[in-house]
């Protein structure tokens, strides 16, 4: 039986200290305190499997916040000098060992962690040093795709992320927009490109026609907000578009061109205004 994931178990015989379960055919203890409120033998439960302080089989019905052979981001809770001891929902705390830390922990650091069974002890434990879990089959991504990150690794130059937390891909900083993420960050991105290579690039907004359309009617909600007209066109410099809009000026001319064959607004020696 594989710890660190959930079964099918059926309430056998109930004990001073809990119930007993069969799981494929063996015999496991769910203790009251993990037991939900009026089982009855015979009942069937799903049930999560880890081990107990002495390193029995132990069964729960509480819900993990991560199972064996994922990722997840969770919170240190304690650190000692074998290792870390992190949050993952269940009363027992997940292990992160010392050797497969990145950097020195500390309380309330969040962690982006592969966990596993430990081949020696035959203990659940958590790695930081996740790269060779990382799924190198990404045939399903899609450019634009909207997907979840993981931030687990910043520099000044790049930032890499979990996709979906499965694949990876890295978002480039740049200058005039350098982004604040952190290690244990989960927002929202997009896939910007994905090179022959394998490897992904990836984006905090929309990128192509979707964004073009998203940016667009930023524009046009802004001029209704400033009365049908801003002070801003050909003549701007790309630092005031940049600091005004969050685009390029070859970005927002292209997406005024198009507003304008559109009918929907009209160009000034000062500005464009709504038509």
């Amino acid at each position: 039986m594989k710890i660190g994931k959930y079964y099918t178990a059926v309430v056998e015989s109930e004990m001073p200290q809990g119930y007993y379960v069969i799981v494929n055919d063996e015999r496991i203890l769910l203790p009251g305190n993990k037991a939900p409120k009026g089982i009855a033998l015979g009942d069937s439960l799903t049930v999560f499997i880890y081990t107990d302080s002495e390193d029995r089989l132990i069964a729960t019905t509480q819900t993990p916040r991560v199972t064996a052979n994922h990722f997840a981001v969770l919170e240190v809770k304690d650190v000692n000098n074998v290792g870390a001891f992190l949050d993952w929902g269940l009363d027992k705390d997940l292990f992160l060992p010392y050797k497969q830390q990145l950097g020195e922990l500390e309380v309330g650091d969040r962690c982006v962690v592969y966990v596993l069974e430990d081949e020696r002890s035959g203990r659940l434990v958590a790695t930081e040093k996740i790269k060779s879990f990382i799924d190198t089959d990404i045939r399903s991504l899609r450019n634009g795709e909207k997907v979840e990150l993981a931030v687990y690794d910043v520099c000044e130059e790049y930032v890499d992320c979990l996709i979906n937390f499965r694949y990876t891909g890295r978002y480039y900083n740049t200058q005039n927009r350098p982004q604040h993420l952190y290690i244990g960050d989960v927002i929202t991105g997009y896939i910007q490109n994905i090179r022959e290579d394998g490897k992904v690039s990836l984006s905090l907004k929309p990128v192509g026609y979707k964004a073009m359309m998203d940016q667009s009617e930023q524009i046009l909600q802004l001029l209704k907000e400033e009365n049908g007209f801003l002070p801003y066109g050909d003549f701007s410099s790309p630092e005031e578009i940049l600091e005004k809009f969050d685009l390029s000026k070859k970005a927002f001319k292209k997406i005024i061109g198009g507003l304008f064959k559109k009918g929907l607004i009209k160009f000034h020696d000062d500005g464009i205004s709504l038509k």
